[in-house]
């Protein structure tokens, strides 16, 4: 009867461990997309929890199959799962408000394709630039930021152990700014290249007004704004890599706010 005890609580903590591993894979960039069939998320999901499960050690609270204790254990995980994968996936919401202004800077707003990471309707620039995230984000490990993230939450965040604290709202509240800064420091050099030139064309309109500046403008546009991007492609590479390398402090802050709120 002890043993069977004892393995019923073993499937109940792989349980536990599986929903915050599920909701944290969920919220990634890459893996939460519609392109990768669920099976392929059920299964990565599971693999990642039997692994965990026996480095984890934690004991289940009394009463916690009771049903308002259940309710509140699996919201603190899915709190958990959440918060990171959230914080991961505003690495690459930067890089598709970046493709989103390059693509209205340069005359490619109405050039829109399908994204099969987000399917929605994304300009050409935008997918270029998600490409080339997700290799750069393979390149830098990325993928094992997550894991090392995961396995840290259960040592600083025991399972049912998430608190929310005061300073956890504007901690989000400024990865969503920092998010919004590094986008923009992304599309910088085309913005500023296509600036020069609409000031260029404008002045050129003042001078000869029978110069037709709306057809003369865009393969301009377009032409400096594909050098440009071409040019500062290494430049964009060191941003996106300092910004997923800067995620690692990040997500122990949230750890320990959510550890200790």
């Amino acid at each position: 009867m002890l043993q069977w005890d004892i393995a019923i609580q073993q499937v109940w903590q792989f349980l536990v461990v599986l929903v915050r591993t599920a909701v944290i894979l969920a919220a990634l960039p890459l893996l939460g997309g519609q392109t990768v069939p669920r099976r392929i998320k059920i299964g990565l999901a599971a693999a990642i929890a039997m692994i965990l499960t026996p480095i984890v050690n934690f004991s289940l609270p009394p009463n916690w199959l009771e049903p308002g204790h259940l309710v509140m254990a699996l919201a603190a995980e899915i709190l958990v799962g959440l918060v990171l994968g959230f914080a991961m996936r505003l690495i690459m919401a930067a890089v598709e408000l970046a493709g989103n202004i390059l693509g209205f800077q340069v005359g490619f707003a109405m050039a829109n394709v399908l994204d099969p990471v987000s399917q929605v309707q994304t300009p050409v620039f935008g997918q270029l630039l998600t490409v080339l995230a997700t290799l750069l984000y393979f390149q830098v490990d990325g993928h094992l930021l997550v894991l090392l993230a995961l396995g840290s939450s259960f040592q600083v965040i025991p399972p049912f152990g998430a608190h929310l604290s005061g300073p956890l709202l504007p901690d989000v509240t400024d990865l969503i700014q920092g998010s919004y800064d590094t986008g923009l420091r992304l599309a910088f050099p085309v913005m500023a290249a296509t600036f020069l030139i609409h000031v260029t064309m404008g002045v050129l309109g003042r001078l000869v007004p029978q110069m037709n500046i709306l057809l003369t403008s865009f393969p301009i546009t377009i032409s400096v704004g594909l050098i440009v991007l071409g040019l500062g492609l290494p430049f964009l590479a060191v941003v996106f890599q300092q910004s997923v390398l800067g995620m690692e402090a990040v997500l122990w802050d949230l750890l320990q706010e959510l550890g200790h709120g």
